[in-house]
């Protein structure tokens, strides 16, 4: 009796040593730790500019991501910033759920698809795409203490900065300075000249003419190599001829129709979508659909040492419509009507007095004002062009895809594979387990 109480007690004691000792690997696993990537091209591996960038952040990076709890991007984020936190750990994740507290979503503007908040000092970055390219660009941003200047005109009915007008552009504004880039404005009827070193010069959409000496200033801050950021308007009648014929761009008759948009079921005709667009350092990683609202289509005939980009197209089915757009509407009433694909945004670059200068053309205001900025991607693609026409903190690290990346089989090597999975494995196994069974029933 002595002896099997002694045995017992041994047993549980050995018992209870592994169960702890079981626990205690568990705690130390999840505290201790190490990730090995193993696929061909390093896809769950921070690209070297990543890591660079994180180095250039020396406060706590705060992250929020305002996303259903049940939305199957939770993990994808999850696991994307786990990379970023190996070599940041003072970067930190949390999450809202946007059905918890609809009066801060009303009051932050978040999209309808969720968004990403990344905060650093004072600054704020906000996306709508779950990339690396797109976080260690707008991580390298907020990086940037330097003085970043847009300088919006006024006195030609512009979209106003500081309006809450559905056509206004104050959402986007609050967007930029969350970013830290400083918006102002200028009535360049009361200067004679704009130093181009002094902030880029935004244009949008004037519904009144620019004086000959007010056009005259924009020349002279483009002769010296200030960049520009020209929204226009297909009524726009802005008296800027000679800015565009400088630039070497033409605003096309008529309004964009696009039957991609209606198949949307967009209740106007007049409306386009984007989902073209150019390789280009503004839009690396860009994949999002656009929503061009009343847009004006461009074309483009570079002048001297301009180096233009379609960073924006439109579909095939878009045309330039220059009749009514009441009863049915179609292509080809008037001989100046063109068929799509073409421009909707242009970016043009050169080398000007010892710099890289840069204009945006958009032949649209409407997808960037307050009414319409949350649909689609246009708020990523608004802060992209404007971040472009400012600095260069735009970054490409689009992943290389592996050839091993794609398995193309033949129709016989696919029978080949399902016989094996579905036939001999199975049979393996069944003869196995039928062989234990025999020798156990027959000794």
């Amino acid at each position: 009796m002595n002896r099997m109480h002694h045995f017992l007690s041994q047993s549980l004691l050995r018992t209870v040593l592994i169960v702890l000792c079981l626990i205690a690997a568990c705690m130390l696993g999840n505290r201790l730790y190490a990730r090995k990537d193993m696929t061909a091209e390093s896809y769950h591996t921070l690209q070297p500019h990543s890591i660079e960038t994180l180095g250039l952040l020396t406060d706590p990076l705060d992250v929020e991501v305002f996303i259903n709890p049940q939305d199957p991007q939770t993990e994808a984020i999850k696991e994307l910033f786990a990379q970023y936190q190996d070599h940041k750990a003072d970067i930190k994740l949390s999450f809202s759920d946007p059905a918890l507290d609809p009066q801060r979503m009303r009051e932050l503007d978040v999209a309808a698809g969720g968004e990403i908040f990344i905060r650093y000092q004072d600054r704020t970055q906000r996306l709508t795409e779950l990339a690396e390219q797109s976080l260690t660009t707008a991580m390298l941003r907020l990086s940037r203490s330097h003085d970043r200047k847009l300088i919006f005109t006024t006195g030609h009915g512009e979209r106003s900065v500081q309006g809450k007008t559905n056509a206004d552009l104050g959402l986007l504004a609050a967007q930029l300075r969350d970013a830290g880039i400083d918006v102002s404005t200028t009535n360049l009827s009361k200067t004679t000249s704009i130093d181009p070193d002094s902030g880029t010069l935004v244009i949008a959409g004037p519904m009144h003419r620019f004086l000959p000496t007010e056009a005259l200033v924009v020349l002279d801050f483009l002769s010296n190599g200030g960049n520009l950021v020209w929204l226009t308007d297909p009524a726009s009648n802005d008296g800027l001829k000679s800015v565009a014929l400088e630039l070497g761009v033409t605003r096309l008759p008529g309004v964009v129709i696009d039957l991609d948009a209606q198949q949307l079921q967009v209740e106007r005709p007049d409306f386009a979508i984007a989902s073209d667009y150019s390789p280009h350092q503004a839009l690396n990683g860009f994949s999002s659909v656009t929503l061009f609202p009343q847009s004006a289509a461009l074309s483009i005939q570079p002048q001297r040492e301009w180096i233009a980009t379609e960073m924006v197209q439109s579909g095939p089915q878009a045309w330039t419509e220059t009749g009514s757009l009441s009863g049915k509407v179609e292509f080809g009433d008037d001989d100046t009507e063109v068929q799509g694909p073409f421009p909707l945004v242009l970016g043009l670059e050169r080398t000007r007095q010892g710099r890289q200068q840069r204009v945006v053309v958009a032949g649209d205001g409407d997808f960037l004002a307050d009414a319409w900025i949350a649909n689609g991607g246009n708020r990523e693609l608004g802060n992209r062009l404007f971040n472009w026409s400012v600095d260069d903190t735009v970054v490409s690290s689009t992943i290389p895809l592996s050839e091993a990346a794609e398995m193309n089989l033949s129709r016989t090597q696919l029978f080949t594979l399902a016989g094996v999975a579905f036939l001999l494995l199975p049979g393996i196994m069944f003869s196995t387990a039928t062989g234990v069974w025999y020798r156990r029933q027959h000794g």
